[in-house]
């Protein structure tokens, strides 16, 4: 009896010391995930449901061994040592018992032989007496643990469960992006050439209604956009009276501009033996989950609700009466060398934009000063050292996505050393490759490396490194040569305002379009005449100077950005 008694003590002491090492050695979040799929192992090879112990007929004997040992390890995994502990040490009672008791006594003789009966309850007495020590001082040592972990159940069950879904966003993310992207081609195949025509534009909204000093977005709105289906509108201050009826508008014209896609539940898709994941985790933790939705969601892609809004001279936003904080210019915030306060500036912009409704934000300014007398640029600038412009780009262009608004950077390949304002007219430069490599190209590449959602290109004319008289927005040289392939960028690029002196003066509506999409461009911004640049698109196709894959090419671009920034 006494090596027995000494056999509970030594078991119990084991026990109590894998409690101990796996508190210290923090294994509670890696236990839970091997409950998780210890679960769906069970699931897949389809175990069936646990005993009830309400059904056991055995007269009262404790369950198998199998059982009791599968009960003591899921325990463990599921990261609960006191139930654990518990588990274990009830099984060492009960054996400790038996064998006190009776030691495989024969049941018939033991009724004749009263004496040794009773010596043998004396026996049993003692020994669970000092079990119950043991254990006692067991418990004591390792209270600390037990109520740690008692604390901290409710959390860990939480933990499991978001431990399940970041596993299933991590796993099906390459499958969602998958996903949406073949929604988006499939979508793209069914639209008419008219309405993949539409889609290359981003217009004022008084382009889209015909009406003039638009404020608000009702029916006229409504039925422009169901009959152009356009990338998405730009609005100056004329366009905003109040924060109010900001909202509203571009409420409005986001619920009939977007497009809504149909797409499984991502996180339900993982299925093992009629349960998902979310269902697996919860169940380990003795919880009932809700049922798992199979039906799918509706992903609604935005139209882009675009503004300019730089801080400084150029904010349309804060130019209107409504009260918004004040962002000075970029030249000042790069006079103050601190890459950081320009992330706070774009963060800041980004934060009351989004407030108000809108997801593009035409910014920041990526050109660099080469000429500091420069008045077309001047403060929208950050400065004259290329490699501080591109820090501070990249870190605005940070600032604006953690407020979840989609950036463009401007006005490549640059306007720092131009003389006169493509506004109004042409605008030229002699400098070479090498010179833009030197300087321009990285500030650029300080928002490409940001992940900017777009780049805006200039109406800047440069012979000596184009080799012709087009401008750069209507140029393969500067959009596919050297943004596309020089510089590896792979996002949308859009065209500066097609209604500007520089463009006006030397083409018509349709002309410029075409030109540019030709280029490699994928937005047209703000042409002078729309319904003439869109025939031309129509046409163009029809001749076969463009095709229509050409134009699936860019919706495709565009509409992925939409959706990011959504």
């Amino acid at each position: 009896m006494k090596k027995e008694k000494e056999k509970v003590k030594i078991k119990i002491r084991e026990e109590n010391d894998k409690i101990s090492r796996s508190v210290r050695k923090g294994n509670k979040w890696k236990n839970l995930l091997i409950a998780a799929v210890l679960c769906f192992s069970l699931a897949a090879c389809g175990s069936g449901p646990a005993p009830d112990p309400a059904q056991n007929t055995d007269g009262g004997h404790p369950a198998s061994a199998e059982t009791s040992l599968t009960s003591e390890t899921a325990a463990q995994a599921i990261g609960h040592p006191e139930t654990a502990w518990t588990a274990g040490a009830s099984g060492t009672a009960g054996r400790a018992s038996e064998i006190a008791s009776g030691e495989k006594t024969d049941r018939s003789a033991a009724t004749a032989i009263s004496s040794e009966r009773a010596a043998a309850a004396e026996s049993s007495e003692r020994a669970a007496t000092a079990i119950a020590a043991t254990a006692a001082e067991s418990t004591e040592r390792t209270a600390t643990a037990a109520t740690a972990a008692e604390s901290s159940e409710s959390a860990a069950t939480s933990a499991a469960a978001l431990t399940s879904t970041a596993a299933l966003e991590e796993n099906f993310s390459r499958e969602d992006s998958e996903e949406i992207e073949t929604l988006i081609r499939d979508y793209i195949k069914n639209l008419s050439l008219e309405d993949k025509a539409a889609g290359l534009f981003i217009l004022t909204p008084e382009a889209l209604t015909g009406y003039g000093a638009v404020t608000e977005a009702g029916e006229a709105t409504k039925l422009a956009l169901e009959e152009r289906h356009v990338a998405g509108l730009i609005y100056f201050t004329g366009n905003m009276e109040s924060r109010d009826q900001v909202r509203q508008m571009l409420d409005n014209t986001d619920q009939w501009g977007g497009i809504d896609l149909q797409m499984p539940r991502i996180k339900d898709m993982l299925v093992v033996n009629g349960s998902s994941m979310a269902e697996a985790s919860t169940a380990a933790a003795g919880k009932t989950a809700a049922p798992a939705e199979k039906s799918g969601e509706t992903i609604h892609i935005p139209p882009f609700l675009a503004v300019d809004e730089e801080g400084g001279l150029v904010a349309r936003v804060a130019d209107s009466p409504i009260e918004v904080p004040y962002v000075g210019s970029m030249g000042a915030i790069g006079a103050s060398g601190d890459p950081e306060a320009a992330y706070e500036a774009g963060n800041t912009i980004g934060g009351y934009l989004r407030e108000l409704g809108f997801n593009l934000d035409f910014a920041p300014d990526a050109d660099v000063l080469i000429d500091p007398s420069n008045q077309t640029i001047g403060e929208r600038s950050f400065g004259t050292d290329p490699a501080l412009c591109g820090r501070m780009v990249h870190r605005f262009v940070d600032g604006l996505h953690a407020s979840g608004i989609a950036s463009c950077i401007k006005h490549f390949p640059g306007l720092g050393d131009t003389e006169t304002d493509t506004h109004t007219g042409g605008a030229w430069s002699s400098r070479t490759l090498e010179d833009y490599r030197s300087a321009e190209f990285q500030s650029f590449l300080g928002g490409i490396e940001a992940g900017t959602d777009m780049i805006m290109v200039s109406h800047l004319t440069n012979e000596a490194l184009t080799g012709n008289d087009l401008p750069a927005s209507m140029n393969g040289a500067v959009i596919t040569d050297l943004l596309r392939k020089e510089l590896g960028y792979e996002g949308v690029i859009i065209t500066d305002s097609l209604q500007m002196g520089a463009v006006t003066d030397r083409f018509d509506s349709a002309a410029a379009a075409v030109t540019a999409i030709e280029a490699g461009a994928d937005i047209l911004l703000i042409p002078a005449d729309y319904a003439s640049a869109h025939q031309g698109i129509l046409d163009a196709v029809e001749t076969g100077r463009l095709s229509e894959e050409r134009l699936d090419q860019s919706l495709f671009r565009i509409l992925m950005a939409r959706y990011r920034r959504r």
